[in-house]
């Protein structure tokens, strides 16, 4: 794997200061990146238009990792593989496939999402 994706949950945590999640962030090694998914998922929790250009200036920090045809086609066919098994949503699958098609590990804390995609490199968030 060429560095890690950092999903949502994690970038949650640091964005509101959370010292454990900045420092546990801070001592990965390699290439830090986020999916569009995440940046969008972040977006959207945003109250008013002063807490959205935080988000913003806060999301700039990260090299961000696009949504091509492939990952689209990838998602779609971890839905199909993981959805009534597993439960696997949208938002996850298309965080995944990103992660995949990138060549990344994933890095979540939210295990029970990710743990069941075969293909997929993942690193628990522990902090």
């Amino acid at each position: 794997m060429s560095g890690f994706l950092i999903d949502t949950d994690v970038l949650i945590d640091v964005s509101k200061g959370n010292t454990n999640a900045v420092n546990f962030l801070a001592g990965l090694t390699e290439t830090i990146s986020i999916s569009r998914i995440s940046a969008t998922e972040l977006i959207v929790g945003a109250r008013d238009k002063r807490d959205q250009l935080a988000i913003e200036d806060f999301i700039a920090h990260y090299t961000i990792r696009e949504l091509h045809r492939s990952t689209g086609i990838r998602g779609y066919n971890l839905l199909i593989d993981y959805t009534l098994s597993q439960g696997l949503t949208i938002m996850d699958a298309l965080i995944a496939a990103t992660a995949i098609e990138h060549d990344l590990t994933l890095v979540s804390k939210n295990e029970r999402h990710f743990r069941h995609i075969q293909s997929l490199e993942f690193f628990r968030a522990r902090y």
